[in-house]
């Protein structure tokens, strides 16, 4: 592994640790927490899930399988739930996602919510706004990133994958289950960190890469996206596969460069299907994803095959690589801010230094 040992590269290697620490953490200490957070989502019409950044992007595969379960479930990012659409969901549970807790969208949110509609919290500072202030906070339990969420990101999937689980009333069998993919994970991260180098025929340093999937893989295309815009300060889209294929396709060239994330599922082959096409547009291809083959791509970067809400706890170590090399490439420090501190508290200016996305 070519790749300079710096504080990020660290919080990379170290997920599988965390990992443990998240797992061992809900079914040991915050399990109480993790039953009591279930009945309370049980308990309502319908759930709001919010946060902003990577703590959004990770709570997706959540409301994709409450919504499977058949229980009305919306997500929302957390400025835009602020300003404009918190009046029309005055009768839900609402669950706050925030690595930190203390976001300043997040502590105006708390401000607006609290007496007024139940508030379950998830965040991985005990001592936080978030965690002080919900009637039910859920610790993630994971290790501290520097500052791009890495492991507090894979750990905050880890934790809300269980959490749905146990409103399904299925905690002991996910918690076996994800047991059982630990060496897998750790195996994932080793793995893709010893082979940075594979993306060097795939990476450009000035074209836009365009990050496509469905259902709870969207987190994936959105995550990776803001990792390469943090980690690399390179241009990237995130979007469902169906929405590309309504008009951004436009932009196919030789010079495309698409990672599609194709988990095995009910619509991998929809996924390889635009993966085809693009491909015969011209452009370049990477594939990331279980038991799937598409000639003329790059060599897929393969994750295990488990279920779709799962699929993202594995699919986003590749991206974590992919962002790093760019940076290695482009001569950036991987993990180095020029605009943003960790935590962001001011909704209008970058002041004196400012703030990165809560995530």
């Amino acid at each position: 592994m070519s790749m300079k040992m710096s504080k990020l590269v660290l919080n990379v290697l170290s997920q599988a640790d965390s990992f443990d620490a998240v797992l061992d953490w809900q079914r040991g200490g915050g399990k109480k927490s993790l039953l009591e957070a279930a009945t309370l989502l049980r308990s309502g019409r319908r759930v709001l899930i919010t946060g902003i950044g990577a703590s959004k992007y990770a709570s997706l595969p959540l409301e994709y399988y409450l919504c499977s379960q058949g229980i009305e479930t919306v997500g929302i990012e957390a400025g835009e739930l602020l300003h404009f659409r918190h009046p029309a969901y005055r009768d839900s549970i609402v669950l706050i996602v925030s690595r930190s807790g203390e976001s300043v969208e997040i502590t105006k949110l708390l401000a607006l919510l609290k007496g007024r509609q139940t508030i379950l919290g998830v965040t991985n500072e005990s001592e936080s706004a978030l965690a002080k202030n919900a009637d039910c906070s859920l610790l993630i339990g994971s290790l501290a990133d520097e500052m791009v969420a890495v492991q507090t990101y894979t750990g905050t999937l880890l934790a809300l994958y269980l959490l749905g689980a146990a409103v399904t009333q299925e905690l002991d069998a996910a918690i076996e289950t994800v047991g059982s993919l630990q060496p897998e994970f750790s195996r994932i991260v080793t793995e893709n960190m010893n082979a940075v180098e594979d993306w060097d025929s795939f990476l450009h340093p000035i074209h836009p890469i365009y990050l496509l999937a469905r259902g709870p893989s969207c987190a994936s295309a959105l995550e990776g996206a803001l990792l390469l815009n943090e980690i690399a300060k390179v241009p990237a889209v995130g979007l469902p596969v169906a929405s590309f294929r309504h008009g951004p396709a436009e932009v196919v060239d030789e010079a495309f460069r698409g990672i599609l994330f194709a988990p095995q599922g009910p619509t991998q082959e929809l996924t390889l299907s635009l993966g085809r096409d693009l491909i015969r547009f011209g452009g370049q291809i990477s594939v990331i994803g279980s038991e799937a083959e598409l000639a003329g791509a790059h060599p897929v970067r393969r994750v295990p095959a488990v279920a779709d809400a799962l699929a993202p706890l594995f699919e986003v170590v590749p991206i974590q690589v992919a962002a790093l090399r760019m940076a290695q490439l482009r001569g950036i420090v991987p993990g180095s801010f020029r605009f943003t501190q960790q935590v962001t508290r001011d909704e209008g200016s970058f002041g004196g230094g400012s703030a990165l996305p809560d995530t």
